[in-house]
């Protein structure tokens, strides 16, 4: 039985289209102070719905340095209002980023409440 190149490339895609719901490359929910706002470039932002209705988010941060650097991120999740929800991811994490490289970083709410994120990148140093 043959295959055409047609209908394996339309299978990879749909496959490749059912992993994330959303994706979006431009983001006002995500705030970088300091130097990070001018050499930390977001790439993309996925969410997605996991478990019972849980929000995912996966967020690629660029380091456009000549050099590997560190930053601090924070996730936070709002509910439908815009109202806080607390959980036991809140606080800052860090992440270490080689030189001209790209890490992502992720995050999944613990309240099926949440519908929608902040998150804040600070300089680690």
């Amino acid at each position: 039985m043959k295959s055409s190149p047609c209908l394996l490339v339309t299978l990879a895609v749909l496959l490749l289209s059912g992993c994330y719901a959303n994706t979006v490359t431009s983001n006002q929910r995500i705030s970088k102070d300091g130097w990070l706002s001018s050499h930390a470039n977001i790439r993309v932002v996925r969410e997605t719905e996991v478990s019972d209705d849980l929000l995912r988010i996966d967020v690629e941060v660029e380091n456009t340095l000549p050099f590997d650097t560190r930053f601090d991120y924070k996730f936070e999740f709002l509910d439908a209002e815009g109202r806080m929800l607390f959980g036991p991811t809140t606080g800052f994490r860090q992440e270490q980023v080689p030189a001209g490289a790209f890490v992502t970083i992720t995050a999944t709410a613990t309240d099926p409440r949440a519908a929608d994120f902040r998150l804040t990148l600070t300089n680690a140093n």
